[in-house]
């Protein structure tokens, strides 16, 4: 067996990494996730969305839902001074979840499209429908890709209308995004209808509730990222945080970091639903300022959205 040493020439300045990392970490972090931890402790744990993204060829919103990753697992912390991330060496690591391990990507070749579609009637209704939704012929890695999602990955025909549908809303239908987004419901286990319903209105609500804090918190510039997104609906339709309390957390963000940060947000929101600060006056009690009076907003705005959502693939087409 070959045996490789590093280049002595590069040894004269390294940064270590924890051995957890590789013992545990490899399997389960995607790679912007890996390059973004190493370009972090390269940069003695300070963080920069754009310099990050520049350096290893991603967007900014994706270094900092990478980021996510190894905070959630607490590999990184924050400290409480001086907002850095820093790297801990013995933390505990998450054990891997049960989620069904994506395919390896070897995808049928044409013939076996061609193959399946005579054999398949609901195959061959799927090639047609999404033809249809795409407004023009299936390419031949176009069908390649189909018949891989349907047959290697599982997906049913019903799930991955829904999935052009989803793209078709978002106006990225092409084959690429398909199949991404496809191969992340596979790993979450959404595999039937009623799971991708779910999912579709958790994005929806995902979305009304961004959009709810960047108008209560009167935010120029708009809120993006998954990761901020998921954490917006657990404020507003999880904890159920008044306006005015968002107001408060964010006035005493603006105060110690100087603009809107979603984490001191959160830890701020986090300590006060824990003690069960619900309302202005309970929060203004334990932060010892007064009640701020929020901007006009529509609470129920989301809530109106659930009751009224329909699901891509029971809607009319034009």
């Amino acid at each position: 067996m070959a045996e490789y040493v590093w280049n002595a020439s590069l040894m004269r300045r390294v940064f270590v990494v924890p051995e957890e990392i590789a013992d545990r970490h490899l399997r389960l972090a995607g790679s912007v996730q890996l390059k973004v931890l190493l370009w972090l402790s390269r940069n003695d744990g300070q963080f920069d969305a754009e310099a990050c993204a520049k350096a290893i060829g991603e967007t900014a919103p994706d270094c900092r839902d990478a980021l996510q990753y190894w905070v959630a697992a607490s590999v990184l912390q924050v400290t409480d001074d001086e907002q850095e991330l820093v790297v801990i060496a013995e933390a505990p690591v998450p054990q891997p979840t049960t989620k069904p391990a994506r395919p390896k990507v070897k995808k049928p070749q044409m013939t076996d499209v061609i193959r399946r579609q005579t054999k398949d009637e609901e195959f061959g209704g799927l090639l047609t429908e999404v033809s249809a939704r795409m407004g023009r012929p299936l390419s031949n890695g176009d069908a390649e890709t189909l018949l891989y999602l349907y047959e290697t990955v599982g997906l049913p025909a019903a799930v991955l209308l829904m999935v052009v549908g989803y793209a078709a809303q978002a106006e990225r239908i092409n084959m690429r995004y398909i199949e991404k987004i496809a191969l992340d419901w596979a790993e979450r286990g959404i595999l039937t209808m009623e799971a991708a319903e779910d999912h579709l209105c958790y994005l929806e609500r995902c979305e009304q509730a961004v959009r709810h804090v960047q108008t209560v918190c009167q935010l120029a510039k708009p809120l993006t990222g998954a990761a901020v997104m998921r954490t917006a609906e657990k404020w507003i339709c999880q904890w159920k945080i008044t306006d005015e309390v968002l107001l408060q957390a964010y006035e005493i963000c603006c105060e110690k970091t100087g603009k809107f940060e979603t984490r001191y947000m959160e830890r701020v929101l986090e300590n006060w639903h824990s003690q069960g600060a619900d309302t202005a006056e309970q929060v203004a009690a334990l932060s010892g300022k007064k009640p701020t009076k929020a901007p006009t907003a529509d609470n129920t705005e989301y809530e109106d959205m659930i009751e009224q959502y329909v699901p891509v693939y029971k809607k009319k087409k034009r």
